[in-house]
């Protein structure tokens, strides 16, 4: 059963109205492609458009050449996909983790 979300999450979550996403390009594993239009395609992209959906939102993917771009762009997006770093955690706040990619 689908869940509608408030109308005071959806203002806290997307308070212009449109969700704007914050999207990493440098990970392949969550970009894969672009689109014709030249958006973003893969898991975070896809991800973003399920939690607007779930929202009734509008999407806007707002793509960073890397995660330390993304991050200092913080002001300039609603929701980003990030990983979670203590630096960051000091000004963003983190979800549990959407993703485990392990490397070395």
């Amino acid at each position: 059963m689908a869940v509608t979300p408030s109308a005071a999450v959806v203002s806290e979550l997307a308070p212009s109205g449109v969700l704007r996403a914050g999207i990493n390009l440098s990970n392949f594993l969550l970009v894969t492609g672009r689109a014709a239009n030249g958006d973003p395609q893969g898991i975070a992209p896809d991800m973003a458009g399920e939690i607007a959906a779930r929202l009734k939102l509008p999407l806007k993917l707002l793509p960073y050449a890397n995660p330390g771009k993304l991050a200092d762009a913080v002001a300039e997006w609603d929701v980003g996909l990030i990983g979670a770093e203590p630096a960051r955690a000091e000004q963003i706040a983190f979800s549990a983790a959407y993703l485990e990619i392990e490397a070395t």
